[in-house]
């Protein structure tokens, strides 16, 4: 990405396309007195702040302003390496994201007035293919899986990324981010990046193979 690109995309826009691209540098986005750093690397955000917030808080403020405007800063590191931290970008761009807003359907042809979306009917839940009488509950909306022992779901072994995948439950199902992980994220076999889940397929993390399974929610 080039310092001119801030005249062809958004900072959310951007800020995905240093994800995919693997870019080192600096994204500096500014409104007004607002200034916030998010200093990127590999697919990672390293170091983000502003003036009171910083990490992940300081990307969802920079992902959330209106109007903004940004300067990519190429090859720029943060100081003091060793406090970097490493968010996915690809993780936050779900979680704070345009696409993680709640979507609303029209239910009228009368301007204003719309419905949100039904909450999810469903449970879900990973069956391990070493433990097949075991069930694994998702109990977030957004789950990671990872060698990380901060993970929703910690996985121990060097074929798994420290950070992923991403498991998201919506409305209208559950579906599946990998967050550039070393070696993939395999739904039936197939390598994938960004996958909508049906009951019965079957989600492969190196060795390790789950079956994704739901059950109907108890209703009061």
């Amino acid at each position: 990405m080039t310092n001119t690109d801030n005249q062809l995309f958004s900072v959310e826009e951007a800020f995905n396309r240093l994800g995919q691209n693997k870019e080192q540098g600096c994204l500096l986005v500014t409104k007004g007195a607002d200034l916030i750093h998010i200093y990127v690397q590999d697919g990672f955000v390293v170091r983000a702040h502003s003036a009171i917030l910083e990490q992940a808080a300081a990307v969802e403020q920079a992902l959330k302003l209106k109007e903004t405007s940004y300067t990519w800063l190429r090859g720029s590191q943060p100081p003091h390496p060793s406090k970097n931290v490493y968010l996915s970008i690809a993780e936050l761009s779900a979680k704070f994201g345009s696409a993680a807003k709640p979507k609303m359907i029209a239910t009228s042809k009368l301007a204003g007035v719309k419905k949100v979306e039904p909450e999810a009917k469903f449970r879900y839940f990973l069956v391990p293919q070493d433990r097949p009488t075991e069930k694994v509950y998702l109990t977030k909306n957004s789950t990671v899986i990872g060698r990380d022992k901060t993970s929703d779901l910690y996985v121990d072994n060097s074929d798994v990324s420290w950070r992923h995948c991403l498991l998201d439950i919506q409305a209208r199902g559950i579906s599946i981010l990998d967050l550039n992980s070393t070696n993939g994220t395999f739904v039936n076999g197939t390598l994938v990046r960004d996958a909508a889940l049906n009951h019965g397929d079957r989600i492969e993390l190196g060795p390790y193979l789950f079956t994704i399974n739901r059950e109907a929610m108890d209703r009061p």
